[in-house]
């Protein structure tokens, strides 16, 4: 009792002594940083003083009135700042005493560039010309003691600095030998004891086709056999005497997790214990599966166990998957047909107005304009059809890519604008490809319009959508890049899963989807996503079927 006492004892007084070590290299650094970040700012307010009084000098001489006045301004604010700070007795010497007294010379020099900005008075010019060069030396010199001052109070505080952590060593060595030693050595006897007890294997839960975990009264992992590792990817070693059921089963599924064992074992004693439940769990890649468990109890008081038998269903739930996805491609399909349904004779009114208008008309510009609409109505046309007809066999032909690009611009040509959108093109016009034409032009569209859609709710500074076109030795690829703040979507390649949407708007979620069905299946293409600098980047991938001409 008294060793442990003792023991006790040191390792209080050695851990206040790291504490006050600790507190005090804290206050010091933090002072430091302080100090070092005023000086900074000081040593750039007086570098700058210079420079201002020469750009005093030079627009003066050009007679740049507003210039002028900014940098008076900004020359005499700085100056009232300089002064306002503790000055050491050198500066004092510069700023108020004979022979330089920069004060003086700096509101001198100041009330000159006031009265020529605001009277054009030449001997004020003239005095600004005369004092410029002079001033400008005793302005660098009181920077360049600024500097050594506070090359000088940095070297001070690093001494006081290094006087700790010479201190903080010598103490880390004393608890080392006299504290931390005993105490590892004791803690890896018993470590070593807890193995030799704990290290058994049951053969029977060994060769289950079910993960089979136990844990203790304290929530500790005491069995974890192969399917288990099979099933959640991390090895025995790593969850044994571990409180890592958590990592696996989310707390939100288990009681016992937040209430404790003994009430979790209540709960199943007033429950049928037996029956499975389906939940989601958690592999060591953080990927959820869908999981059956049923739980068991052994033992009493502190020696009880609880046992989980968990089996992974997620071929089962695959197939489901599969099932109700079918279902919402038939859905998709029945929900295309209406719209169009719903479309054609609008749109074929719409374009018999515009035809009409258009030869009614004589302004050359208004003509012009609906035959944008036209031209619009009838891609909204031909998209139509193309929806219609994803599932079936559609004829393709060579086209220029660049056509579908710019196809897809007109659409937000004007959203674009509206947003101070920059569009920046680099696409080589000679390039063919062989595929629908506007297809492809749908695929950009949809991530152009994203784009456009992000920039517009996350009021993106200087924004710009770049689009490049080349041709490499083995393919077409076509690149689509933004500084919208990219994509925040984990895993990214979710984004191409239908009825998706990270967006705080309504949205099927289907066009990125859709995108990628139309890259794969009718230019047996590729498309991918990825996060660069500021923005994202999508990369389609098409196969080089002609040359450029």
């Amino acid at each position: 009792m008294i060793k442990t006492v003792n023991f006790t004892q040191r390792y209080v007084l050695a851990l206040a002594i790291i504490a006050l070590l600790s507190v005090l290299a804290y206050y010091n650094l933090n002072h430091l940083i302080s100090s070092q970040s005023n000086d900074g700012k000081t040593i750039d307010t007086s570098s700058r003083q210079g420079i201002l009084s020469q750009q005093i000098a030079l627009y003066a001489i050009y007679y740049k009135t507003d210039n002028l006045q900014n940098s008076i301004k900004s020359m005499e604010d700085s100056h009232n700042l300089l002064i306002s700070f503790p000055m050491s007795d050198e500066l004092k010497k510069i700023y108020f005493a004979d022979p330089i007294l920069l004060d003086d010379k700096v509101k001198k020099f100041l009330f000159h560039a006031k009265r020529f900005q605001e009277n054009r008075d030449g001997r004020s010019l003239t005095y600004i010309l005369q004092n410029s060069q002079g001033l400008l030396q005793h302005l660098e010199k009181a920077a360049s003691i600024y500097v050594a001052n506070a090359e000088a109070n940095t070297e001070k505080l690093k001494q006081v600095e290094l006087l700790i952590f010479i201190l903080t060593l010598v103490t880390l060595g004393f608890e080392a030998l006299f504290i931390f030693k005993p105490a590892n050595k004791k803690i890896t006897e018993d470590t070593q004891e807890i193995i030799r007890q704990k290290d058994y294997s049951n053969a029977v839960i060994e060769s289950s086709t079910n993960a089979i975990i136990t844990l203790d009264a304290n929530l500790r992992i005491q069995t974890y056999n192969q399917m288990a590792e099979t099933i959640f990817g991390y090895s025995k070693a790593e969850m044994l005497n571990q409180l890592s059921f958590g990592k696996i089963i989310p707390k939100e599924h288990v009681a016992m997790q937040k209430e404790g064992i003994f009430h979790f074992i209540s709960i199943l004693e007033s429950e049928n214990r037996k029956e499975p439940h389906e939940i989601e769990a958690i592999n060591n890649q953080g990927q959820t599966l869908p999981i059956r468990i049923s739980f068991g109890v052994s033992g009493k008081d502190n020696d009880i166990l609880i046992v989980a038998s968990i089996q992974d269903i997620s071929k089962e739930k695959l197939k489901d998957k599969i099932m109700i996805q079918q279902g919402k491609f038939a859905a998709l399909g029945e929900m295309i047909a209406i719209i169009a349904h719903q479309w054609r004779q609008p749109l074929a009114q719409l374009s018999f107005n515009c035809l009409y208008i258009r030869k009614k008309l004589t302004d050359l510009e208004l003509i012009k304009e609906t035959e944008k609409n036209e031209e619009i109505i009838q891609f909204m046309s031909e998209t139509i059809t193309n929806f219609e007809n994803f599932y079936k066999k559609t004829d393709n032909a060579i086209f220029h890519p660049n056509t579908s690009i710019e196809q897809a611009i007109k659409l937000v040509e004007s959203l674009l604008k509206l947003n101070e959108i920059k569009l920046i093109k680099n696409i080589d016009s000679n390039i063919k490809i062989y595929g629908n034409s506007n297809s492809l032009a749908q695929v950009v569209l949809s991530i152009v319009q994203n784009t456009i859609d992000i920039i517009r709710t996350s009021h993106i500074q200087n924004p710009f959508i770049s689009i490049e076109l080349h041709s490499t030795q083995d393919s077409i690829i076509l690149t689509i890049l933004d500084n919208a703040g990219g994509i925040k979507v984990i895993p990214i390649d979710d984004i191409f899963k239908p009825f998706h949407s990270n967006q705080k708007r309504p949205s099927t979620g289907i066009g990125l989807y859709m995108s990628k069905l139309l890259i794969e299946n009718q230019f047996h293409g590729t498309i991918t996503a990825n996060n660069v600098d500021t923005g994202a980047v999508f990369t389609i991938q098409l196969p080089y079927y002609f040359h450029i001409i």
